[in-house]
């Protein structure tokens, strides 16, 4: 009997996070509680980055986790169906009318009071600014580094650029909101609708009941977020460092990867070919199985004969 329903080091239970916005400062502490801990993770990062760090900079701090494409000014995209009132003036915050959309100097984009003034654009711009993310941050960390997408401000309700991400070839588009426990812990089955698990406001409660899952010979997920201010805006640092001592530094109960390498990791499990008196790996990605309950290392590109 073959088992291919193994995470490294033979267990079925991953850890991950994903954090959003790239607050270096915070995300610098964040880092001083998981790295110890041996959790990886994802940081997602707006650009234009910020200026007072150097692309070596950047490099360094985040050396070792994966980075995604959050977009170029955090923007929000106009919703379909939605009437918005433009002004016809320039935009001055100090007198601008919070009802009203105003115009920038880059065609497409617009300024937009939500929580604050922030951005917001036509699909067209916004596939752009999009793009413009990727580009600045693979000038940054590297050519083909960023394969994810993060929404800014949650999905936009907006069927073009949806689509338009799709068709990108992203290979997470990952949403906003906790999912707690409503997908049974298991890995994300449309990756284009994911969503984290917790935050800190359930991490506590969320995390014992997934260390308490029984083995059902299935692969799960666990993925807290989702940006590192939250946990100094409330004061509750304690919950992440709790979680840490918890559930870090537990290799024989669970496999800490980023984001990315969990998908990536499901997508050469379910590549690999059985047939009567083989199994073959055809994937990059050495996998950890079991055979008739032994242990074996199938690796990238190998062939077990039976």
């Amino acid at each position: 009997m073959i088992d291919l329903n193994w995470y490294p080091g033979w267990v079925r239970k991953s850890i991950t996070f994903t954090i959003d916005d790239g607050n270096v400062v915070l995300d610098r502490k964040f880092m001083n509680y998981v790295k110890p801990a041996g959790i990886k993770g994802t940081f997602n990062l707006r650009t234009p980055l910020k200026s007072y760090m150097s692309a070596d900079d950047y490099r360094r701090l985040y050396r070792g986790y994966e980075i995604s494409n959050h977009c170029r000014y955090h923007a929000y995209a106009f919703a379909d169906g939605k009437e918005y009132a433009f002004a016809d003036v320039p935009f001055d915050e100090a007198t601008a009318d919070r009802s009203l959309v105003y115009p920038t100097d880059e065609e497409g984009i617009f300024r937009i009071y939500t929580y604050a003034w922030t951005y917001i654009a036509d699909a067209e711009r916004y596939i752009k600014c999009v793009l413009d993310c990727q580009r600045e941050l693979e000038e940054v960390f590297g050519k083909g580094k960023i394969t994810g997408y993060v929404w800014p401000c949650g999905k936009q309700d907006n069927a073009e650029v949806i689509d338009r991400l799709k068709k990108l070839g992203f290979a997470a588009i990952r949403k906003t909101g906790n999912v707690r426990g409503s997908t049974g812990y298991s890995l994300p089955a449309d990756r284009t609708e994911w969503s984290y698990t917790a935050n800190y406001t359930c991490m506590t409660e969320t995390a014992a009941e997934y260390e308490a899952l029984p083995d059902d010979g299935q692969l799960k997920f666990y993925c807290f977020g989702v940006h590192s201010h939250d946990f100094e805006n409330a004061g509750r640092w304690d919950v992440l460092i709790d979680f840490c001592e918890k559930y870090g530094n537990r290799p024989e109960d669970f496999w800490y990867a980023s984001v990315g390498e969990i998908f990536s990791y499901e997508d050469a499990v379910k590549s690999v070919r059985t047939e009567k008196d083989r199994v073959y790996n055809p994937s990059d990605i050495d996998l950890y199985v079991t055979i008739d309950g032994k242990r074996r290392v199938l690796g990238a590109g190998e062939t077990i004969y039976l």
